[in-house]
């Protein structure tokens, strides 16, 4: 008996445009799989572009979902789905246990807006350094001590610049690490400046550049690492090495449909630290789930059935 498959393409509006190092995003465009597998059990895959993480025509992606969908083609010949693919036939939508929270997720600093979270991530690099170090220093003071503070340049450091941050992080006990602020030019040299830098250094898109996980296993263990699930093209792989690096793997959102979402609750579960998995700026849209917008997240935070009723009620 062959699986029942079948896809959806969702667009997604922020509720307020984010601002990055590497531009604003305003909208989040995702192609969503659905797969019935031979026993009848229901999963979720989703792949979707990323300026400066992952990029490609969803124009193509939507052609191989096409004939993904007919059943007719290995799923190992669809390399734009490749992340979806491996996401639905993971073990984490077999996920029955109940009562498990997740710690407190990060919020997103967004100027203007209050934040009761203890853990805040900041988007830095948006300034030059002699003018954003002050404004940022100024901003950590005011913070409660309790107070973790996460902040992402998304690679728009130079060294110098790394260096002249690290300079003046270093006296902030609540800087818990900088997240990837070289570019690809730096990787190896990022590695290397990580085993002597007073302030913990990050991983995000640099994990995306690595050809094998084999690669991300030698990694320092003073490394932070920043999985966005959404670009791996392997669940099993990445779901053994957040186990094995619990205390130092975070797990990211890329803004995805409350599909894949719930299948990173799901992987963020074996993780010990505050997951990034900041949702507020899809809060109110009429398809989200409210159990995807609390403090504190469980896992499974909503049913297979749950979101089958709302690819339902999207499929009409």
């Amino acid at each position: 008996m062959k699986p029942k498959r079948s896809y959806l393409l969702l667009s997604q509006s922020l509720n307020e445009p984010l601002q990055t190092a590497k531009g604003i995003i305003r909208e989040k465009k995702s192609l969503v799989l659905r797969q019935i597998n031979e026993l009848g059990q229901i999963s979720y895959g989703e792949t979707s572009p990323l300026s400066g993480f992952w990029e490609f025509d969803l124009s193509e992606a939507l052609n191989q979902a096409k004939e993904w969908a007919s059943c007719l083609t290995p799923s190992e010949n669809f390399s734009f789905l490749g992340p979806a693919i491996s996401c639905l036939n993971s073990e984490i939508w077999n996920l029955n246990s109940e009562g498990l929270f997740l710690p407190e997720t990060a919020q997103i600093y967004n100027d203007g807006k209050s934040i009761s979270g203890r853990v805040i991530k900041r988007k830095i690099g948006l300034q030059p350094a002699k003018e954003e170090i002050p404004m940022i220093c100024e901003w950590l003071h005011q913070l409660d001590e309790r107070a973790q503070v996460r902040l992402d340049p998304n690679e728009s450091f130079s060294r110098d610049d790394l260096k002249r941050w690290v300079d003046a992080m270093e006296q902030y006990r609540c800087v818990q690490f900088i997240e990837q602020p070289t570019s690809f030019r730096d990787d190896d040299w990022l590695i290397d400046f990580s085993r002597q830098s007073p302030v913990s250094i990050a991983l995000d898109e640099a994990l995306l550049r690595m050809n094998t996980m084999s690669l991300v296993r030698e990694l320092p263990r003073n490394l932070f690492l920043v999985f966005k699930p959404l670009f791996f093209q392997d669940w099993e792989i990445l779901a053994s090495l957040v186990k094995d690096r619990s205390d130092r793997v975070v797990i990211s959102t890329a803004f995805e449909t409350p599909f894949a979402y719930e299948a990173l609750i799901r992987l963020a579960a074996q993780t010990k630290l505050s997951p990034g998995l900041d949702r507020s700026c899809f809060l109110g849209h009429p398809y989200e789930f409210s159990s995807h917008h609390q403090p504190l997240l469980q896992c499974p935070s909503v049913t297979v059935a749950q979101l089958d009723k709302l690819w339902d009620s999207l499929s009409r």
